[in-house]
């Protein structure tokens, strides 16, 4: 019995051996990459959050904007955010999932001293961190997107994400001026033109550093002032080339959510009063770009808006019938898909910017005025619109010397380019002149909105972070105030 115990135990020692002997190689998926590789996720992180942002805009800011009116759905005209809440988490979501890409991304372009990538992420992520605090305020930032590293992630600040925001820029301008390019491939956004990455992310500086100029402590008008006054140092967009467009092919799955609605879909969605006064006060071409005329042209041959924050039955039968006798939104870009491009940032968004920065004494060189005209210019010839003979000059449109002159135009400009940013503009300015109908001043006191809800997951996996943010920004409201605003 001695024996056959020592016989036993060797046996199963042997035994043991052998399963455990190669047991790490078995168990290794030879077809799973071992690596985050920068150039395959590049694409996704430019790519992913796209159309939720698309749809976030269709749905909410292009409403609060006062660009159209959506008459079969329209509870965000009364400001009932709460009904858009997939929208917005949808958003949430895929956004995040880019941020974790990016942070995977630097981490393996910085072992491999791939400096483009390292930069591009960090555009991409000042981006996505400075429209997350546009949306909710504090949001989760320095934290976010660790994977199971930190799986409930704490929130910053408004003021601590936008100064990280402008950090990450500029640091980016930095390493593309001394990369060596794109070399592995993967950039789908500028096929790989250095130049253009850098541009973008200078422009993206000034556009935050115009958003918190009312922050003493940014010191915006010196960092502007130095961003302009040093052009090889600090290269902007300076054409419709150049902007940061993200070209959809047309052809699915590279298309956009709002060319890839159904033509029926068009039919609630009524150009506003607001921005038919607009056009209609000197004439302008761009709106029969954005907007058809309607079908009755015979009691209503001219363009016919519908106002903001009336109730749905209202709005369904203004003119007797909201879908004859109204404009509705034009269906260019579901019938061409490859029309519509994704907007970061325009050229005219850039020289509307150089427009105010000189109007407050924070530049020089150019005059206001010539900025002012070339915004709309950028605007029209972005569409491919010619621009009327005479029609800088007309006492609608002519620069008058004041803000609310310049926010007007840079309004208009903003429809079909980041509507989000419209927004943003408004509330940091209180420009253009927008009204608030009488269902949204039961629910806000008749105080324009200024964020979305956080996702309601967030209230249940990460109530205690989520709670901590709610306490911060003064609760979980709609009216909520930003720390750039006055």
């Amino acid at each position: 019995m001695k024996y056959l115990k020592i016989y036993v135990a060797l046996m199963v020692l042997f035994v043991l051996s052998s399963c455990t002997k190669d047991f790490e190689q078995i168990n290794t998926n030879t077809n799973a990459p071992t690596e985050n590789n920068p150039s395959t996720l590049l694409p996704s992180i430019i790519f992913e959050p796209i159309n939720p942002q698309m749809t976030l805009q269709t749905w909410l800011s292009d409403q609060i904007m006062h660009y159209y009116v959506r008459r079969n759905d329209n509870q965000i005209d009364g400001y009932d955010f709460a009904n858009g809440q997939g929208y917005y988490d949808s958003y949430w979501r895929s956004t995040y999932a880019a941020m974790s890409n990016i942070n995977d991304m630097i981490t393996a372009a910085e072992a491999e001293g791939l400096d483009a990538y390292v930069a591009a992420g960090k555009i991409f992520k000042a981006y996505y961190n400075a429209q997350l605090s546009e949306l909710w305020i504090d949001v989760p930032s320095s934290k976010a997107g660790l994977g199971t590293e930190n799986t409930n992630p704490s929130y910053d600040n408004q003021q601590a994400i936008y100064t990280k925001v402008l950090a990450d820029l500029k640091e980016a301008n930095t390493l593309l001026a001394g990369s060596s390019g794109f070399v592995a491939g993967g950039d789908v956004l500028f096929n790989g033109d250095v130049s253009r990455w850098q541009k973008l992310a200078n422009s993206l500086r000034l556009r935050y550093l115009l958003r918190l100029s009312n922050r003493s402590e940014i010191n915006a008008a010196s960092e502007i002032s130095t961003i302009v006054g040093d052009a090889a140092t600090y290269p902007i967009i300076t054409s419709n080339t150049d902007a940061g467009f993200y070209d959809f092919s047309g052809v699915s799955p590279n298309i956009s959510s709002f060319s890839n609605q159904a033509i029926t879909t068009f039919s609630g969605m009524s150009m506003s009063k607001r921005i038919q006064d607009v056009y209609e006060a000197y004439d302008d071409p761009r709106v029969d770009f954005f907007f058809r005329l309607p079908e009755d042209g015979v009691n209503y041959p001219n363009h016919e808006g519908v106002p903001n924050g009336i109730t749905r039955e209202a709005a369904q039968s203004w003119n007797g019938n909201g879908d004859a006798n109204t404009s509705l939104l034009t269906t260019r870009f579901v019938e061409n898909p490859g029309a519509l491009d994704y907007v970061i940032i325009s050229h005219a968004e850039v020289q509307f910017i150089l427009a105010e920065a000189t109007l407050n004494g924070w530049i020089s060189g150019t005059a206001a005025e010539d900025y002012y005209n070339a915004g709309i210019t950028a605007n029209f010839d972005q569409w491919g619109i010619t621009v009327p003979t005479g029609f800088l000059a007309l006492p609608e449109v002519a620069w008058d010397g004041t803000q609310t002159r310049l926010m007007d135009q840079k309004w208009m400009a903003f429809l079909f380019n980041n509507t989000i940013e419209s927004w943003g503009e408004y509330k940091r300015t209180g420009l253009p002149t927008l009204t608030i109908g009488a269902l949204a001043t039961t629910v806000t006191n008749g105080v324009f909105p200024t964020r979305v809800y956080y996702p309601p997951l967030e209230q249940s996996i990460n109530s205690a972070n989520y709670n901590s943010a709610v306490t911060n920004i003064g609760g979980d409201n709609i009216t909520a105030k930003h720390w750039y605003q006055n």
